[in-house]
């Protein structure tokens, strides 16, 4: 019997962990955690950095000298009388064209400032997938909030109606109080599983953003931070001047379109090109022939079109720039104002409309477990705390809603706001 028992002992302690534990449930996730992952793994963020970095390996070719061409000619001429060898020649041929000075300065000179509107897209992306990563994290903390809600009520429905049956057994009470009961509580446990079904979608889209698995499963989401917004309407619209990556890329847009039209009136002067020819015969000395040439703008009305094009585009970016300085100023005024009256409505809800409600409802529970209590007088405070609870998730998912959109606007984390004020 010993040795059966050894044996038995072996085989289990051998076993695999999977078959010998239960898998344990994915632990708590935090915000940082969730937006870190992103920064890292988003793949629209990966794209838009490397078109950022294309233009920027862009800008050396686009300052240097066309290539040079070599050529090799090996001619054989009939000689015209008979008997004589024909005449060989071989030529050796480079040429190079050299642009006027200044157009390959100008041209490198404006895709420096294409790379740098590409940079700015590529901050914006960053901001924008940061954002919504953070909206749809308040949105998995709020179902899960919901969840734990409806949970809390479907026990306390179950007391109310163990309840109700007791005081109808006891002739204390009528069967429509238990219908009512149960009625209510069937409909709790169908927004129960409502909101699990919310959850799982709010996992799909954070994965997605995560660059996971749609199926990934994340633990409890922890509670986010709810404090008041670091700095002033001045200040961040101040910041955002120089943080904005919209204004920033409507600001290199500007400075883009000057450049081009620097680079048209340059259409007008001629550009160079250099040659060295070398002539090898069968017999007599080498010949050689240096030679420049010019090219000039023969058809002008090609420049003409260019400069034109160029100043109505400076005017396009420089309207669209301070169109774009207005949208910046109006958004984050907006954005401050959302944010900070849903965070003072939430504040509102938790400070004073929440702990009435609770009391509202415990008291009833007591009066109608006493029998002192009508039903319906349990159940709208029921109803009403369960809403009251709900208006205040609501409210905290569109303050973390809003405080993202902020974000996106001012250009940086609005944590980083007062660091960046006192630099300038």
């Amino acid at each position: 019997m010993t040795t059966f028992i050894k044996f038995l002992v072996t085989l289990v302690l051998s076993m695999p962990v999977s078959l010998t534990a239960a898998k344990s449930p994915p632990g708590p996730v935090s915000l940082p955690e969730i937006v870190d992952i992103a920064m890292k793994d988003n793949p629209e963020i990966r794209a838009a950095r490397q078109a950022w970095q294309v233009r920027r390996f862009e800008i050396g070719p686009a300052g240097t000298w066309p290539n040079p061409t070599f050529t090799f000619e090996d001619e054989r001429f009939p000689n015209g009388s008979e008997g004589m060898p024909a005449e060989e020649i071989r030529r050796y041929r480079v040429e190079q064209m050299v642009p006027f000075p200044g157009k390959l300065s100008a041209d490198a000179r404006m895709k420096r400032h294409e790379s740098l509107i590409a940079e700015a897209t590529y901050r914006t992306k960053e901001i924008e997938i940061r954002g919504d990563v953070r909206v749809r994290y308040f949105q998995l903390y709020l179902t899960d909030q919901k969840i734990q809600l409806a949970q809390k009520s479907v026990a306390s429905l179950k007391s109310v109606l163990q309840t109700a049956q007791s005081r109808l057994a006891s002739s204390q009470s009528s069967t429509s109080d238990v219908f009512m009961a149960q009625m209510e509580l069937r409909k709790m446990e169908n927004m129960l599983f409502q909101e699990q079904q919310e959850r799982i979608l709010s996992q799909i889209e954070l994965n997605t953003l995560l660059n996971r698995p749609t199926e990934t499963t994340w633990g409890t989401a922890t509670p986010p931070d709810v404090i008041d917004l670091p700095a002033s309407l001045h200040e961040l619209q101040q910041v955002s001047k120089k943080t904005a990556p919209q204004y920033w890329a409507a600001t290199h847009e500007q400075n883009h379109a000057r450049a081009m039209l620097r680079r048209s009136r340059l259409e007008f002067a001629p550009d160079f090109d250099l040659m060295y020819e070398k002539e090898v015969p069968a017999e007599g000395p080498d010949g050689r022939m240096i030679g420049i040439g010019l090219s000039f703008p023969l058809w002008i009305r090609r420049p003409l079109g260019l400069r034109q094009g160029s100043r109505r585009h400076l005017e396009e970016a420089e309207a669209m720039s301070q169109g774009m300085e207005n949208m910046v100023m109006k958004m984050v005024h907006m954005e401050f104002t959302e944010t900070t009256t849903h965070l003072t409505l939430a504040r509102n809800y938790e400070r004073d409309i929440l702990p009435t409600a609770k009391s509202n409802l415990r008291v009833a529970r007591e009066q109608y477990a006493s029998g002192r209590g009508d039903f319906l007088r349990i159940l709208e405070a029921f109803r009403a705390w369960i809403e009251a609870n709900n208006e205040y998730q609501e409210e905290l998912y569109h303050y973390g809603e809003h405080w993202s959109l902020l974000e996106r606007w001012v250009g940086i984390d609005l944590m980083k706001v007062k660091e960046t004020s006192d630099a300038r």
